[in-house]
Formats: structure tokens, sequence, C-alpha cells
């Protein structure tokens, strides 16, 4: 398993600079943050985060977009975003599941984002690029019936889940998710919070729940796959910040 950093732990960093301490503190690779950090989304933008990646010792991974399947937008905004994840040189590109949660969804919702994926995950494949489907709130993938059922009606091994732990789910039920859904992920994000109540940001060493647990499932089923560190606290440097979780989830990855 390959450690990651998302550039969106940072929003207010370069993205260069980004890269640069990434390199520095031994990060396997990076995820694009899909707003900011990709400026224009022009061929001289994407080229020069690409090349700062290679020159820093870095992969970009990922692709972080926010291409939201099943709404009106999407049509539009599919071939921008496809182009940009090519001239990153992205291995996935990360995907929304719509604006309804699973359970306040109709059929229509459904059948939208799920015809959307579809069409995506075909025509990444012309440019080399899978898709992972973030597992989030307000998405059809809030919870784990929702995000299990989406990635089992797509039925294709290029179309997977970015699966975090959610925020406020007690950690027994954090890691029973994390071993359903282990098998229908081909990315995780890491961030944490001491407390499931509050929503301080936490070294993921403080997490509520076992990381170990979390982690586990993935190891034992042999994922080659990217674990990405989203957030981390301010109360350190961020360079400190970044290598201490480095540090915490390697300690749980060569146990």
């Amino acid at each position: 398993m390959k450690v990651g950093l998302c550039t969106i732990s940072a929003k207010n960093r370069d993205v260069e600079n980004i890269l640069r301490l990434a390199g520095a503190v031994g990060y396997d690779s990076v995820e694009i943050w899909g707003k900011e950090h990709i400026s224009d989304g022009s061929v001289e933008a994407c080229r020069r985060i690409a090349e700062s990646a290679a020159e820093h010792g870095v992969e970009v991974a990922t692709y972080g977009s926010y291409l939201r399947c099943g709404t009106g937008a999407f049509e539009d905004e599919l071939p921008t975003e496809l182009a940009i994840a090519d001239r990153l040189g992205a291995d996935l590109i990360r995907v929304w599941a719509g604006r309804v949660e699973y359970g306040d969804h109709d059929p229509d919702d459904w059948s939208r984002v799920v015809a959307d994926l579809e069409r995506l995950t075909e025509r990444d494949a012309e440019y080399g690029v899978e898709v992972t489907v973030e597992k989030h709130a307000n998405t059809l993938t809030n919870d784990r019936e929702g995000a299990r059922r989406l990635i089992e009606a797509v039925d294709d091994d290029r179309c997977r889940l970015n699966y975090q732990p959610g925020f406020d789910i007690p950690a027994p039920e954090l890691a029973a998710e994390a071993e359903v859904l282990a098998p229908l992920s081909n990315q995780l994000h890491l961030q944490a919070t001491a407390d499931r109540d509050v929503r301080t940001r936490a070294p993921l060493s403080a997490a509520y729940f076992e990381l170990a647990t979390i982690l586990d499932p993935f190891v034992e089923r042999g994922f080659d796959g990217h674990t990405n560190i989203e957030f981390v606290t301010d109360d350190r440097t961020y360079r400190e910040a970044i290598a201490a979780d480095l540090a915490y989830v390697r300690s749980l990855l060569d146990r």
C-alpha cells in the first residue's frame, strides 16, 4: 500500500510547495486538489504540476475533481475534467455520487448517477484513468449500504470507492464498515478527530477510532492502491503535521 498526501490539506499553499514538502518527508504520491491548486487546468498548468511532482519524487496518483455524477453539470464538465486528469498523468479521478443521500433518493436519482458513472468509466478507459467515488455526506455513498450498492450496481473493476472513515460513526461500526467496503475500494482518505462528537482535527495517532482496524481489511486483501492523508492539524507546522501522520500510518502498515 502506498501512502499519499492530498494537496487540499494545505489550501492556502502553492501546490509546488506542497509537492516539495511531500517528497521531502517521504510520501509516495499526491492527490491534486481540483480547485485552486489546479489553476485553470491548462496544459501548461498541469505540465508544471506533473514536472514538479516528478522532480520531488512523488507520483500524481489522483486528480481530486468535483465532477458530480447524476447532475445537470456533469455533461458539460466531463470533457474538461477528463482532460485535466490525463494532463496530470493521474491514475485515478475522484468523483461524487450526486447530491442526495442514500435513503432520501428516488429511482431517478439512482439511475442517473449509475448511468453517469458507467459512461465516465468507459470514457476514462480511453485515457488509462480509473474512477474513485468519494464516500461522503450528501451523496448516495453517505453510508455503508449506499456505497456498497452503488459500486456493485456499476459492476466494473475500473470504478471503485474512495473509502474514508466518517466523523461521527462509533468506532466498532467503522471497523465493520471497513470490512464490508475494503473489497470495493481503490483508494482511502484519512483524517481524524479525537472525539467523534467534536469536529476539531487531531493527528491520526490520536483518532477516536483505532486506525489499524480501518487499514487491516485493506492490508489483508493485498490492497496495492493509495491511502491518502486528506487533512492535518494546524497546531504544529505543516511539515511536522504531514510527517507525523505519514510516520504513524507507515508504522501500522509495517507491523
